[in-house]
């Protein structure tokens, strides 16, 4: 079954053909009414229209073979289902009669791309019964991870009203870089797209308050120049240009040096005190692993645990802003999107073998838990801006986090470092600790305890822990 987020994408335009005739305008008036009669059901019922609207295509087809339009929405319905040979099938009957047709081109790479992904998601082996997950630590050197949330460095998009830090941003992590570069590895959710040029299909030609950030590629290195190692690129935001801003970003990274995992297929695997980590980033929307499919979830963290020392989850999930600093049992919605439900999604990960989970994408701070001895950051908050989003209150209270595992992934200890942004984002130590008191309240609220204590730190006590078997 597809995502919601498809379904929108059915209602696609009929746009003038290179010739300047409408391709409705050569459909025979019986095959038509029938591809009329498949929109409005499509965007009536949504996912559930899907079948209906697909019988009434084809009775378009019966109609008139040669009408366009009605192998044009075919293919999205088809989509809609998740039928990604279904949907290209029709499009490939599409482009041998109407070559031409508009947007054809490029919808047809995305559905091939999407055929793929859904071909290495299906292709995830069945781990069968979990093994049990290990609840003491073992011998041997930790590695500690540094961990941050949401990155913005804010935007060359559109030109008219770019805004971007000075000095192209070299100074913008000034005074938290020394707290970057201490640690064995760095994570943060770069949550905008680098590239140099490009526009965005996101916002209307005359929208003037549109979130799609686009940064220049130059600023990978200054990431990179801070101690960034590893980054999210899965978010709502890493799409904002399409597929070429995703390439630029990816290339960028790249370029400077810095490991990523966003699209399907992306996972950062890399070696840190001499083990072999994974990182795997989940997010909504498309063309990532979806936190949604919870399923798909355990199959691949399995997988990556068994080729890894260490597994890394990163998600971007959950509603925003100041009235999301709790974490709900169940489901969140925000803006009419399933946003997830983050405390399912981090327990079953850690069940399948991951060993730090990092969470963001709120935009303010959550709480934390110990789970099966693993860490579960709900939410970092905001790390970096430059008017792209509010800072007030809770959304411009921060926090640096440093996770220290034992060489088989039992969390031995967590630092909270509090932060604050300065308008206009710029991330700097909160000499009043703010951090820390909002990190303890939320967490015993929402899993019983403070887990920090007022110094913003935990540490494992000293002896063992009775093993109990994961979850199947």
């Amino acid at each position: 079954m597809a995502p919601v987020w498809l379904v929108a994408a059915v209602l696609a335009s009929a746009p003038q053909s290179d010739a300047g005739v409408a391709p409705e305008a050569r459909c025979a008036p019986a095959a038509l009414e029938q591809v009329e009669t498949g929109r409005k059901i499509q965007r009536e019922k949504g996912e559930g229209g899907a079948d209906e609207a697909i019988a009434s295509y084809r009775a378009a087809l019966e109609a008139d073979p040669s009408c366009a339009p009605a192998r044009w929405e075919l293919g999205w319905s088809h989509q809609v289902k998740g039928e990604w040979d279904a949907a290209v099938a029709a499009w490939d009957a599409l482009r041998k009669s109407a070559p031409d047709y508009p947007e054809l081109d490029r919808q047809y790479e995305v559905a091939q791309r999407r055929r793929e992904q859904a071909a290495s998601l299906a292709a995830l082996p069945d781990p069968g019964k979990l093994p049990a997950v290990a609840l003491n630590p073992s011998e041997g050197e930790p590695i500690t991870f540094a961990a941050v949330g949401d990155v913005h460095m804010g935007t060359a998009w559109p030109p008219e009203r770019a805004v971007l830090p000075p000095d192209g941003g070299a100074d913008l992590f000034e005074a938290v870089a020394p707290a970057l570069q201490d640690a064995d590895v760095t994570f943060g959710n770069l949550e905008t797209v680098l590239a140099d040029s490009g526009d965005s299909a996101k916002c209307g030609p005359k929208s003037t308050k549109c979130f799609a950030f686009r940064a220049p590629t130059a600023y990978a290195k200054v990431l990179r120049s801070v101690g960034f190692d590893v980054m999210s690129i899965a978010n709502n935001h890493a799409g904002d240009f399409g597929p070429e801003g995703r390439k630029a970003t990816i290339a960028a990274l790249d370029h400077a040096g810095i490991l990523h995992s966003g699209p399907i297929g992306d996972i950062a695997s890399f070696a840190a005190k001499g083990r072999r980590v994974a990182l795997v980033a989940f997010s909504t929307g498309a063309d990532v692993y979806r936190v949604q499919e919870l399923d798909t979830a355990r199959r691949l963290v399995a997988d990556l645990s068994r080729r890894h020392d260490l597994v890394v989850v990163s998600f971007h999930a959950g509603a925003e802003g100041t009235e999301a600093q709790r974490v709900p049992k169940g489901r969140e919605v925000f803006y009419g999107e399933d946003r997830g439900e983050v405390r399912k999604l981090a327990h079953l990960v850690v069940d399948a073998g991951a060993d730090l989970v990092l969470g963001h994408g709120p935009h303010v701070l959550r709480g934390a838990e110990l789970y099966r001895g693993r860490l579960v950051l709900y939410s970092m908050g905001n790390f970096s801006s430059w008017q792209t989003f509010g800072l007030a209150g809770p959304k411009g209270i921060s926090a640096l986090f440093k996770a220290t595992l034992a060489p088989n992934g039992v969390a031995l200890s967590l630092e909270a470092q509090p932060l604050f942004l300065e308008e206009p984002g710029r991330p700097r130590p909160d000499p009043e600790k703010r951090a820390i008191e909002l990190l303890r309240r939320l967490s015993k609220q929402d899993f019983g305890e403070p887990l920090l204590d007022e110094a913003g730190q935990w540490r494992r006590k000293e002896g063992r822990t009775k093993a109990r078997a994961a979850a199947p």
